[in-house]
């Protein structure tokens, strides 16, 4: 199935600059919750509740399921999000590895640079990066682009796609933007 597509919108430098001030402040907020599943589609929400913001979706998807993702969040007062598949060793961990992932060499300018971020106009050039076979399947990092979604900054920005990640495969997850939203999913065979 392709790829949803929202508006392709700026990703504004202020914003970058505030989700890095904010991750110096706030800890790691993304959390795997149960969200009512759609028949055959399971959905990770970008939301923020209360003062928490993060990706909130099930612990486990099966290979061949279908994976939405929704932004619940308003762009205007928290700015647009990245649903980023990335290596493990790339999650910044700590609040100075997240004060520093724009910089060069650290995952959150990098995956700028997949979705072909001009810092002179602000604007992204890709909003999908589709790496590998169709479908969520390919983790980034420094050294080589993942697959990745760019929200825009339209209220209700969703993308849709097949896992083909195989199964026994986990997933982890961040939003460039505000790096201390993470998850994790791990990939099930498919099911019966």
């Amino acid at each position: 199935m392709n790829r949803k597509k929202s508006r392709v919108a700026a990703l504004a430098t202020p914003l970058a600059a505030l989700a890095l001030l904010t991750a110096l402040v706030v800890p790691n907020l993304a959390t795997a919750e149960s969200v009512a599943p759609t028949e055959g589609v399971s959905t990770i929400e970008i939301k923020l509740e209360g003062k928490k913001m993060g990706f909130f979706g099930p612990g486990t998807v099966h290979e061949g399921e279908e994976l939405r993702i929704v932004n619940d969040t308003k762009p205007s007062q928290v700015g647009p999000h990245t649903f980023s598949l990335v290596t493990k060793g790339s999650l910044p961990k700590t609040a100075k590895a997240r004060k520093s992932c724009f910089t060069p060499g650290h995952i959150c300018l990098s995956i700028a640079e997949w979705h072909q971020f001009n810092p002179k106009t602000e604007k992204i050039g890709k909003q999908d990066v589709e790496i590998g076979p169709e479908g969520w399947s390919t983790m980034g990092s420094v050294k080589k682009e993942g697959d990745s979604w760019f929200s825009g900054e339209k209220p209700g920005g969703e993308v849709e796609e097949k896992v083909t990640a195989k199964a026994g495969t986990t997933l982890y997850y961040m939003c460039a933007v505000h790096p201390w939203m993470q998850g994790k999913i791990k990939v099930l065979p498919p099911a019966a």
